[in-house]
């Protein structure tokens, strides 16, 4: 027995404390739960979780998810669809509590991945524990994005390509077909994963060299496996973009925005305001889809609705500017590789930094990417010298060729957050060594380690590229959406308002405290920020539609009728402009134009709306049509009764305008 085996626990007392590390996990993520429920933006999707929540109400509602275009993948919307069935009214808070156990889940996973790597339970328990006392995953774990669930999956494909490896004779055959036919399920909620199809060709060449025997090629079932995967998912990911796609990525577009002339490769950066109709849709698909369409017009083709011509498109354009200034590129490649060892944690969406200025959760968790790094060398170490060399090979490869794929693209937190279990397992081992190398006094190999953790340390903590992170202005303007949201408005103007002393020409800030504004029937003041808006926007239906409701509420009724005809008029238009205008024609007792505004919303949206369905009850009954009228009431507060009422208020409450 050697030494290691002496001072490592049993195999019983190791499944043990898995059970404990399951509620070690718990109890952290039930702490920040239980914080995070109270917080304002909790239950209310902004940005790319609004795109998920959008696109998981479209799916329970039958809806056609054509609209959708098909550059992202389906999986996650799925698990979301099923989360909000099954807890009703409380769907999100169900999807949330799911993904922190995925989240324990993937802390257990990497204990038994570091005892598998280092022979040694202790190491793998030691990871578990960082990767669960770590802020970050749990910060993520609460957002309605896919990370947690695709981390997982993660875990669970590298525990399972572990397990092949030692599978001996004809049980390799069936175990390498789950491994890749994981990994393509994987893909299914971000593409980046599809590198991890690499490893399969590589470790038949390896271990035929190794061995020249044909068992050594069992790897190569999982390229099968991953196919066999995939192919059903071609047909799922139809329902989107009209094509058989095995994938559906954002890669062209991303490729393009993190290695364009000007790029800082940690923002994704659009060089115009996109508008999109009343239904959320995400900018950066928008603006891809726009610009593509543009250029293709401006060379005499028709454009190809295809997705997957979209993403073609922009990784051509991604390659031009690289050849258009190769040296610049480089200095770029060399930042954003430090970018991927910095200790900061570069957002994209919400800000990390400012979440932890309102928790001291996430203060106190002691596990930052600094901690990871200064002990993965020391774990990499062990692990060559008495671990399991495969597994090393398998974990390396992947750390390393995905850390790769963010490089190429941009490097943001959500990004580098994948890596984060794998480096917890490495740290793990690094941690126990240390610890191992102290009780032993094995003073000069202490100080090795010692050394390669301070040399970390000062790669990671200080900011040697001078890279500037965004400050807290977009934070401050989510925030701000979900008061609103919630409906208080107070506070809603308060954290707008610090957002645009942040930054002063942040239309989409100013566009938004004109609706704060409105919903205090501070009409006025509702009516300045639309317009200051309106200088820089000009084509927005949704900014025309709202600056129509805050002439209405000053009583310009000639104004606002104009400037709900140009919110009709813009491209796309907003729905909502269509059933105002309808509203004020009836009012104006111009009933014919009123129907055919309402026909022309239907034309735009087919879908049962109630409002629309009340004003044209209201519609019907003033033509004399009482059995038609009843029947369209019905049928509108069927669907909403809240929102059908308030419309047949609308369109029956105000006097006729002159």
């Amino acid at each position: 027995m050697t030494q290691d085996e002496a001072s490592d626990i049993p195999q019983r007392t190791f499944k043990d404390c898995l059970v404990y590390l399951f509620l070690l996990g718990l109890i952290v993520r039930t702490v920040f739960l239980a914080w995070q429920v109270h917080t304002p933006a909790f239950g209310v999707p902004t940005l790319d979780q609004k795109y998920y929540d959008t696109v998981a109400r479209m799916m329970l509602g039958g809806e056609d998810l054509h609209l959708l275009h098909g550059l992202r993948p389906l999986l996650y919307p799925m698990f979301l669809a099923v989360s909000y069935q099954a807890g009703g009214a409380r769907g999100i808070d169900l999807a949330v509590a799911l993904q922190h156990l995925f989240g324990v889940l993937t802390g257990v996973l990497v204990a038994v991945l570091g005892a598998r790597l280092f022979r040694r339970r202790l190491s793998g328990l030691a990871g578990g524990t960082l990767y669960l006392l770590a802020p970050v995953p749990l910060f993520f774990e609460g957002e309605l994005l896919v990370e947690s669930s695709y981390v997982l999956l993660i875990c669970l494909n590298l525990l399972l390509i572990l397990r092949a490896i030692d599978a001996a004779g004809g049980r390799a055959g069936l175990w390498w077909p789950l491994c890749g036919a994981l990994t393509a399920l994987a893909a299914q909620e971000r593409s980046n994963i599809l590198v991890l199809m690499a490893v399969y060709p590589l470790l038949a060449v390896r271990g035929w060299r190794r061995s020249r025997q044909g068992g050594a090629l069992w790897p190569l079932l999982g390229l099968f496996g991953g196919l066999a995967m995939a192919i059903p998912w071609g047909f799922v990911n139809k329902m989107q973009s009209g094509h058989f796609m095995l994938m559906s990525s954002e890669g062209g577009e991303n490729l393009y925005l993190g290695n364009q002339r000007g790029s800082d490769g940690i923002t994704r950066g659009l060089d115009r305001y996109v508008n999109y109709n009343d239904r959320y849709e995400d900018p950066g698909e928008v603006w891809t889809r726009e610009e593509y369409a543009a250029a293709m017009r401006a060379q005499g083709r028709q454009p190809d609705p295809n997705p997957m011509a979209v993403s073609h498109y922009w990784m051509g354009r991604a390659l031009e500017e690289i050849k258009a200034d190769p040296p610049a590129w480089l200095r770029l490649m060399a930042k954003k590789c430090w970018i991927l060892l910095w200790n900061a944690e570069v957002p994209n969406n919400k800000s990390f930094a400012f979440q932890q200025t309102g928790c001291v959760w996430l203060r106190l968790l002691p596990v930052r990417w600094v901690v990871l790094l200064m002990l993965a060398p020391a774990g990499i170490w062990a692990a060559a010298r008495r671990g399991n060399r495969d597994a090393l090979w398998v974990l390396l490869f992947f750390a390393a060729i995905y850390s790769a794929v963010n490089v190429a693209f941009f490097v943001i937190d959500r990004y580098r957050y994948p890596i984060w279990p794998v480096m917890a397992a490495f740290a793990g081992g690094g941690l126990a060594v240390f610890i191992q190398t102290l009780r032993h006094r094995l003073w000069r190999q202490a100080l090795g380690l010692a050394a390669g953790m301070g040399l970390m340390a000062a790669i990671s903590l200080p900011n040697w590229f001078g890279a500037k992170l965004p400050s807290f202005q977009l934070d401050y303007r989510l925030r701000s959406i979900a008061w609103y949201e919630k409906g208080n408005l107070q506070e809603a103007l308060r954290d707008i308002d610090r957002c645009l002393e942040l930054g002063p020409d942040d239309t989409a800030a100013l566009h938004h405290r004109g609706n704060i504004l409105l919903g205090l029937d501070r009409f006025k003041e509702a009516r300045q920020d639309y317009e200051r808006t309106l200088k820089f926007i000009s084509g927005d239906g949704g900014l025309w539609n709202n600056y129509g409701a805050a002439l209405d509420g000053l009583g310009l009724t000639n104004e606002a009728l104009q400037a709900y005809r140009r919110a009709t008029q813009c491209r796309p238009p907003s729905e909502n402009a269509f059933l105002r205008l309808a509203l004020e024609l009836i009012h104006r007792g111009r009933l014919e134009e009123a129907a055919q505004a309402l026909e022309q919303l239907e034309k735009l949206d087919p879908r049962p709306n109630p409002m629309a369905l009340a004003v044209r009850s209201v519609l019907a009954r003033q033509r004399g049509q009482a059995t038609q009228a009843d029947a369209l009431e019905r049928q509108a507060r069927a669907l909403d009764a809240d929102a059908a009422g308030w419309a047949m208020k609308q369109a029956t409450n105000k006097a006729p305008s002159k």
